[in-house]
This record gives structure tokens, sequence and C-alpha cells, in this order.
């Protein structure tokens, strides 16, 4: 019975879990902006109270390319930029030169900084959780021009 009500306490959550094996950090969904800017707050669950703002910055874009965020919060559900396996195969070719300490990455990740209120998932003080908003519209033109994904228009 114990085990059942965890598992429904997990389905009900406002938070996400990457399911990628890789990672292991959460979002919630903080705004949507006109811009088609996306504000997350990203915690990582190995990591607690070591975690980096550099990291998190790259996890926040992960989180826009892979596998989008949730509608919460009065957040609608953003779904994510790579959504066939053909793309992630392409982006797969660019991603380490993308993450690397010069890459191209930051140009899409407009702040990442420590949030003052937790989520609700975390009980402890002294974890990092930061408050991370990743420029959908650009990080997309970007992907567009390096022929990873086609254009939106593409057809028309």
């Amino acid at each position: 019975m114990r085990v059942f009500s965890i598992i429904i306490l997990l389905i009900s959550t406002s938070y996400f879990v990457l399911a990628q094996n890789k990672y292991s950090f959460q979002i919630e969904c903080v705004t949507v902006e006109t811009n088609n800017s996306v504000t997350i707050k990203i915690w990582n669950t190995k990591s607690g109270k070591k975690y980096k703002q550099e990291q998190a910055g790259k996890d926040a874009i992960v989180a826009v390319l892979f596998s989008g965020i949730p509608g919460n919060n009065g957040c609608v559900v953003q779904k994510p930029i790579l959504t066939t396996q053909e793309e992630k195969n392409n982006f797969n070719k660019i991603e380490k030169s993308f993450f690397s300490k010069n890459g191209n990455w930051n140009n899409y990740v407009r702040e990442a900084t420590t949030s003052n209120t937790l989520p609700v998932s975390i009980n402890e003080k002294g974890w990092k959780v930061y408050i991370v908003s990743v420029s959908k519209d650009m990080l997309r033109k970007y992907l567009e021009e390096q022929k990873i994904i086609k254009s939106l228009n593409t057809g028309f």
C-alpha cells in the first residue's frame, strides 16, 4: 500500500525527471514568455548541494532539446525541440563541441541564478536550485542553421 501511495505522489507532482539515464536533474516551469523563452527551476538529485551553475544551464538546454518542459504553475507544456530520432542523431554529432567550455550553449541561456525557494519535493535546505531561462527561438534558429532540424516553415 505504501509503494502505491508513493507512485501516486510521484505521478501527481509538478516536477519532471528527465527519462534519459545519464541525467539526474529535475525541472519545474516558472514562466513561458512571449518571446518564446522558458524559465525553469532546475536541480540535480545526485549532486544536491554540489550542483554547479554552469551545469544547471547546460541541463536546462538538454531539457528544452530532449524532454520539453511540463506544464504547471500557469505554464503551457513545452514540447522538446528535437522530436525525431534523426534530429537527435544529428545533434549528437555536435553535442560535444556545443557543450564544450567555449561552446555555443551559453548563447541560449539568459541567466542561471540560485532560487530562494525550494521545490516541494526537496525537504532539505542547502540544495542548489537554479532558475534558468532558455531562449527557445534562438536555439531553434541555431539548430536550423546547423541543419540539425528543419525549419518550421519547410513545406509551406
